[in-house]
């Protein structure tokens, strides 16, 4: 007879898996075993924030258990990932502080780049608290108690077989999580265990390399007063300017038949997204209204290529232009300082690049 699993059973498993999201160094190829007499071992040996690394994991007994992470940005104690699931991106800001590596911040749909390192700490989630041996004890959120299990607990990955610390939260009826995190390398495993059942998160694959991810760019046509849009992939490594790169893009169509929406001169001063009214206001510098060419059916449609990259990319419907903290106004068309451009997907053209 199988044994029944509860949805909130599920959820506890999801929402702790996606707690554990190590960065690396690329780990030395016999794993060191860490000795539990070593002196100054940190957080930071266990969970070192790293750039540029890219880490896969495989997922058994559910399909929200596989995911891929990624440090978008790191700065000073505070690290920012990107978890994607087969279910939702998500972003998550970590601090090691105080001997404590806490998530201060997490957010589900996240499928934009944005640096929320600098957000005040909105949640208390310890993740792991020195002295990192064996019998110190936290508390979640949600009420269990988490603890430091083991030292140097052999577990076997995909990728390679570990020497890693073990921690065990008991999350009661006889339900626990435990989570291994393996010196230099960060979290490398997972497993979920109620009775007989068990779900498991274990490290498949680790690259030192950007994340891509698909994005939209829209462009007036030369042909037709219309606009038209390229799927690209955009490549992101850690610290990356977002204004630069959106920058560069709409600058480059990269094909015939299409004009630039902003002159190479234009520069974005900064992107804000407004969560509190779903709106998105990119400041550009004077260049966007000065450097313009074409009568007013030809900014129009320059108009709608930048409201909908932006739109799209921010997944808003709403966006405010400026140029140099000044509303956007051309003489053909202009907004208020409480007023918006709309996205407007009438009339455009999917192009291949």
């Amino acid at each position: 007879m199988k044994r029944f699993i509860s949805l909130m059973s599920i959820l506890i498993f999801i929402s702790i898996v996606f707690t554990g999201c190590g960065r690396v160094n690329m780990p030395n190829e016999d794993n060191t075993a860490v000795d539990p007499n070593e002196e100054n071992l940190t957080i930071a040996d266990y969970y070192p924030f790293k750039a540029n690394m890219k880490m896969e994991y495989e997922g058994i007994g559910n399909e929200f258990a596989e995911k891929t992470t990624f440090f978008e940005f790191i700065e000073g104690n505070r690290g920012q990932i990107k978890v994607f699931n087969p279910g939702t991106v998500m972003v998550k800001v970590l601090e090691y502080k105080d001997g404590e590596l806490r998530e201060v911040f997490s957010q589900g749909e996240f499928y934009h780049i944005e640096n929320m390192l600098n957000i005040s700490n909105e949640n208390n989630n310890i993740i792991l608290k020195e002295p990192l041996e064996i019998g110190t004890t936290w508390n979640t959120p949600g009420g269990y108690k988490s603890s430091i299990t083991g030292i140097d607990i052999s577990i076997e990955t995909p990728y390679k077989n570990f020497k890693a610390l073990e921690v065990t939260t008991e999350l009661g009826e006889g339900r626990k999580q435990l989570d291994y995190y393996a010196k230099g390398i960060g979290f490398v495993a997972s497993i979920y265990k109620d009775g007989e059942f068990e779900v498991k998160t274990l490290l498949e694959d680790l690259e030192n390399e950007p994340y891509e991810m698909d994005t939209r760019f829209f462009y007036p046509m030369y042909e037709d007063i219309k606009t038209g849009y390229l799927e690209r992939d955009i490549r992101f490594n850690t610290n990356d300017n977002i204004e630069r790169i959106l920058e560069y893009n709409l600058k480059n169509p990269g094909r015939s038949g299409l004009i630039s929406p902003i002159s190479e001169d234009t520069k974005i001063n900064s992107i804000v997204l407004d969560r509190g009214n779903q709106m998105v206001k990119v400041d550009f510098s004077k260049e966007l209204l000065t450097d313009l060419n074409g009568g007013s059916a030809m900014e129009g449609e320059i108009l709608k290529s930048i409201v909908n990259t932006f739109g799209d990319f921010y997944g808003v419907e709403k966006v405010y232009i400026s140029t140099d903290g000044i509303p956007y106004s051309s003489g053909h068309f202009s907004i208020g300082k409480d007023e918006f451009f709309t996205v407007d997907y009438s009339n455009v053209e999917a192009l291949k690049d």
